[in-house]
């Protein structure tokens, strides 16, 4: 029975000394605990800004994106201007913009800093806008017909286009003449117009034909002039186009359609410059 006894009263004790140990780990854990709190709200952060702008032309770039990590990040406003709350100490920044390519920075945060960043044009986006103006003379080699003609006709003009830099678009303005390919006017169905036309490239959104250099657009123009026929009417003119253009060639198709109920589709093979 003593043995009983003694065994019973060192259970006790060892259950004591458990619930002891346990409290002390408990308060432990809890002081830990308030001690990452209290250095988490001691954080030290600085504020990092600036502004971010294209390498080759100085203009700002609305929209580019800082990135620091999933919660550490922002976007420069309308002027290319940024500004981010970071902690103190090393930081990785990567700057980034649609058409450009990013850049990666690293800073040692000990103060408020200014940063002001310059991106580089995309190689691909680079390549898709070489140019900027280019004219188009249509002289004697587009060919098609029309509701109002018999037979085949022809149609030359003069083009200018510009190429609206880091967008898919191009605008221009037209003079277009078209005419029967016999060059018989006397009694003949002929119209000309002036225009303005905006074309899609293709390119850029992702839609590639053959080859990198063969560049596909569509699009559509609008305008006006006058048609013979009969008798002389002022017109308005209305064309969709597409085509493709391969270095300085361009493979086109266009469908006009004029208010005097006149139709007529043509493609042609042109040079520009």
């Amino acid at each position: 029975m003593q043995i009983i006894h003694i065994a019973l009263k060192n259970l006790f004790r060892l259950r004591r000394i458990m619930k002891r140990l346990l409290l002390i780990f408990i308060a432990c854990v809890v002081g830990q605990l308030r001690l990452s709190a209290q250095n988490d709200s001691l954080e030290i952060s600085y504020k990092l800004s600036g502004l971010i702008t294209e390498a080759t032309t100085g203009v700002p770039v609305p929209g580019a994106s800082v990135y620091n990590g999933p919660t550490r990040n922002t976007l420069a406003d309308i002027n290319g201007a940024y500004s981010l709350e970071l902690p103190a100490g090393l930081v990785k920044l990567q700057f980034s913009a649609v058409g450009y390519k990013t850049h990666e920075a690293e800073v040692n945060l000990d103060h408020d800093l200014e940063l002001n960043v310059m991106l580089e044009p995309d190689a691909i986006v680079e390549y898709y806008h070489l140019k900027r103006w280019e004219i188009d003379w249509k002289a004697f080699n587009c060919y098609g017909f029309s509701n109002m003609h018999d037979g085949a006709m022809t149609m030359f003009g003069l083009e200018g286009r510009y190429d609206i830099w880091r967008t898919p678009l191009e605008v221009g303005v037209g003079f277009s003449y078209a005419m029967p390919l016999n060059m018989k006017l006397q009694d003949a169905y002929r119209y000309w117009a002036a225009y303005a036309s905006l074309d899609c490239k293709l390119n850029s959104l992702g839609f590639v034909i053959f080859k990198d250099w063969t560049m596909p657009y569509i699009g559509v123009a609008a305008g006006g002039g006058q048609s013979y026929y009969t008798d002389r009417q002022n017109i308005a003119n209305f064309a969709l186009r597409a085509g493709i253009d391969v270095r300085h060639f361009r493979l086109f198709f266009e469908q006009h359609f004029n208010t005097e109920k006149g139709r007529g589709s043509f493609w042609g093979l042109t040079y520009y410059f």
